[in-house]
């Protein structure tokens, strides 16, 4: 019966979802079935040339090409390779991103007698919906802002410790590691604090399902004891956007409980096109060995790879949201495109099989624009971001819930002090909420947001003219 989670030993590389489809899309058929499009025939005429063949595996649950909600054949197959390959219990597949994997898993930890989740640093605003979604009650726990790095440090394991003998009644800690700047925490001694006080870990890993692929590279939060891994192959591996996994270790009833959580959130009508990308995927972590390792070694060439960091980031700390931006033009001028640049850096993500001329053409403009900002800087307008994230924070006046089913209304910026927040605020890029649903807008925090918009920084959240949606009387 848990043969699909214990013990799995099939054949890594080999990818079951995208052979039953091309078996399918090989034999002459007439469709008498969903999706609308019949393998491409009827579909507009500027759309179909870009998505060419695909349109054919494009299908529906057919025999022979299981179904994700009752997954016992190839969707199961290629769920079991996944888990083998990171040493987890189980992996389940999801077509609704990582959004919907966080959230099922703080669905499937949160229980009546225990409701609070311990959040370690800034998080997804994912998490959010599943405190909602669980009807969980926050507990937050903030990470000190490293102004040589304008980043977040990552959690350390005695903070928790600390919280873990505070607070009762736990049902998980989630934290992010890798950060978006690529920084990772010490997932091992978190997962040992959470052992010791029988909490399981919640790792959001969006970002790092690349990890363990390479020595050079941070082992993945499966191998340093986290008990539910969410990853996005979509944003470091060759996969589809909106694809996800999540990674289980446990006994069968965590398992159970993940996979019904997700279930529940997903769409009854999955992509297969989707999910034929988190099949290649599984298998590319397998046979994209050599592009890793030839990757990394010409990125060796350029800079210094450190521990505990990503190497495929490049995290350029700036403090001021105008030399980003300058950054950003620079790179832009010659073809080249950042993730993003705000006011407290700019940065760069790599990708596997990247050409050594495009690192070359990119650390070549980087050292140009360091030597005309004088490099390297001070920080300048940082102060009011790191600050309001600190905010962020503060206790809660209301439950996630709570704010769910209270009626919002707009009011304008200036007057919003006192009143409590309806929806996340979010400095974009990168879009981490600062401060969230359920916490009272203090008039430092008003005259923060002011100070940010001032200086062209995106904030969402605030409506035109600088409205807020606040919790009605």
């Amino acid at each position: 019966m848990l043969d699909h989670i214990w013990g799995y030993g099939g054949r890594l590389g080999h990818t079951p979802i995208l052979d039953a489809l091309e078996r399918h899309a090989k034999v002459e058929r007439t469709s008498l079935h969903v999706p609308g499009h019949h393998s491409g025939r009827l579909f507009y005429d500027g759309l179909s040339p870009w998505l060419g063949q695909a349109l054919r595996i494009d299908l529906t649950e057919l025999p022979g090409l299981d179904n994700l909600h009752a997954a016992e054949g190839c969707i199961l197959e290629s769920e079991r390779l996944t888990a083998t390959h990171y040493g987890a219990d189980a992996t389940y597949f999801s077509v609704n991103g990582a959004t919907a994997c966080m959230m099922a898993a703080i669905r499937a930890c949160v229980t009546p007698k225990r409701r609070r989740v311990i959040l370690l640093g800034p998080c997804h605003v994912s998490v959010w919906r599943g405190l909602v979604h669980a009807d969980a009650e926050p507990v937050w726990l903030p990470s000190p802002w490293r102004s040589d790095l304008q980043a977040f440090e990552c959690p350390h394991p005695d903070a928790l410790y600390t919280a873990l003998k505070k607070h009762s009644h736990v049902a998980c800690v989630v934290v992010t590691s890798p950060t978006y700047q690529g920084f990772v925490a010490d997932v091992a001694g978190l997962a040992a604090a959470c052992h010791d006080a029988g909490v399981p870990l919640v790792v959001d890993e969006a970002h790092g399902a690349h990890f363990g692929l390479h020595p050079m590279l941070p082992p993945h939060s499966v191998s340093q004891g986290a008990d539910i891994v969410i990853q996005s192959p979509h944003k470091t591996l060759p996969c589809l956007t909106q694809a996800a996994w999540v990674h289980v270790t446990g006994d069968a009833a965590r398992c159970r409980a993940v996979r019904d959580a997700l279930s529940f959130l997903q769409t009854t009508s999955p992509s297969y096109l989707l999910l034929a990308s988190l099949d290649a995927a599984q298998a590319w972590l397998t046979s994209g060995r050599d592009t890793v390792e030839a990757t990394l070694a010409t990125l060796a060439k350029f800079r210094e790879l450190e521990p505990n960091r990503d190497p495929m980031r490049v995290w350029i700390p700036t403090g001021d949201f105008a030399a980003s931006q300058r950054l950003a033009d620079g790179l832009t001028r010659h073809g080249m495109f950042l993730e993003y640049a705000d006011a407290a850096g700019a940065l760069a993500i790599f990708g596997f099989g990247q050409h050594e001329r495009e690192l070359a053409k990119f650390f070549a403009v980087l050292r140009n624009w360091q030597e005309s900002e004088a490099w390297p800087m001070v920080r300048r307008h940082t102060d009011s971001l790191e600050a309001l994230y600190e905010l962020g924070t503060s206790e809660h006046a209301l439950c996630p819930r709570q704010v769910d089913e209270t009626t919002g209304r707009m009011v304008p910026l200036a007057q919003a002090a006192g009143r409590v927040l309806k929806r996340a605020i979010a400095p974009y890029p990168p879009g981490v909420p600062a401060l969230w649903p359920g916490q009272t807008l203090s008039g430092d925090a008003v005259a923060i947001l002011m100070r940010l918009r001032a200086t062209g920084q995106t904030l969402i959240g605030l409506e035109l003219e600088d409205q807020i949606e606040v919790c009605d009387d």
